[in-house]
C-alpha cells in the first residue's frame, strides 16, 4: 500500500458522505412530519423533533469524521492539506457567524455581514469535497490509474458547474413577480431538474469515493 494515511482517510471520508445521505433522509422525513403536525398531530410533531434531533447530531458526526479523513489524507496528499485548512476557515466562518447573531451588541449587524460567512462557509464544503476528488485523482495518477485520475477531475467540473446553476436558480424566485408567469414556471421547472442532477452527481461521488477506498488498498 503506496498510500495507507490516503487509504484511511478517503474510507473516513466515504464514511461521513454515507452518514450525511442517511441525515438528509431522515431530515427530509421530518420535514414532512413537521408539515402533517400542523394539523395538530402531537405524536407526529415528537416524532419530527427527534428526527430533526437526531439529523443534527448526526451532521456533528459527520464534520468531526470529514476532518479527522482530512487529517489522515493530507500525510499523503497535498490538496488534503488544502481541504483541510479551508474545512477549518469554513468553520470559523460558521462559528464567527453564529456568534454575531447570538450576542445582544452584534445582533443588529447588517444582513450582509451575515450572508458573507454563511456563504464563505457554504462555499468552503464546495471547495473541500473539490479538493478531496483532485487529492484522489492527483494519487490514481501516482498509482497509474487513468480512469480514476480522470472521472475524479470530471466529477469535480460537474460538482462546479451544478453548483452554480442552483444558485441561480435559487435566486429566481426573488424575480417571480417580476417576470411572466410563464417564465417563472420554467424556472421552478429547471430548478428541479438541477437538483435532480445535484441528487445524481452526489450519488455518484459517494461510488467514486467507495472506488477510491479500494484503488488505495
Amino acid at each position: 500500500m503506496r498510500f495507507p494515511h490516503a487509504h484511511r482517510g478517503v474510507r473516513l471520508i466515504f464514511i461521513a458522505e454515507i452518514v450525511a445521505l442517511a441525515s438528509a433522509v431522515v431530515a427530509l422525513i421530518a420535514a414532512v412530519f413537521v408539515s402533517i403536525a400542523s394539523s395538530g398531530n402531537t405524536a407526529v410533531a415528537n416524532s419530527a423533533g427527534t428526527m430533526l434531533l437526531v439529523a443534527s447530531i448526526a451532521s456533528i458526526v459527520v464534520f468531526v469524521i470529514q476532518l479527522v479523513g482530512l487529517i489522515m489524507g493530507a500525510k499523503d496528499s497535498r490538496d488534503f492539506r488544502i481541504g483541510l485548512f479551508v474545512t477549518i476557515v469554513g468553520l470559523a466562518a460558521a462559528i464567527t457567524s453564529a456568534i454575531l447573531q447570538s450576542l445582544p451588541a452584534t445582533k443588529g449587524l447588517a444582513p450582509i455581514v451575515f450572508a458573507i460567512l454563511d456563504t464563505v462557509a457554504t462555499v468552503a464544503d464546495l471547495i473541500v469535497i473539490i479538493c478531496v476528488l483532485f487529492g484522489i485523482s492527483s494519487l490514481a495518477a501516482a498509482l497509474g490509474n487513468g480512469e480514476m485520475e480522470e472521472q475524479g477531475r470530471r466529477l469535480a467540473f460537474y460538482i462546479v458547474i451544478i453548483y452554480i446553476v442552483s444558485l441561480i436558480f435559487g435566486l429566481m424566485p426573488g424575480f417571480n413577480g417580476y417576470v411572466n408567469p410563464g417564465i417563472a414556471l420554467l424556472f421552478s421547472i429547471f430548478s428541479i431538474a438541477a437538483a435532480v442532477i445535484e441528487i445524481f452527481i452526489y450519488v455518484t461521488t459517494i461510488i467514486y469515493l467507495y472506488r477510491a477506498t479500494h484503488m488505495l488498498e
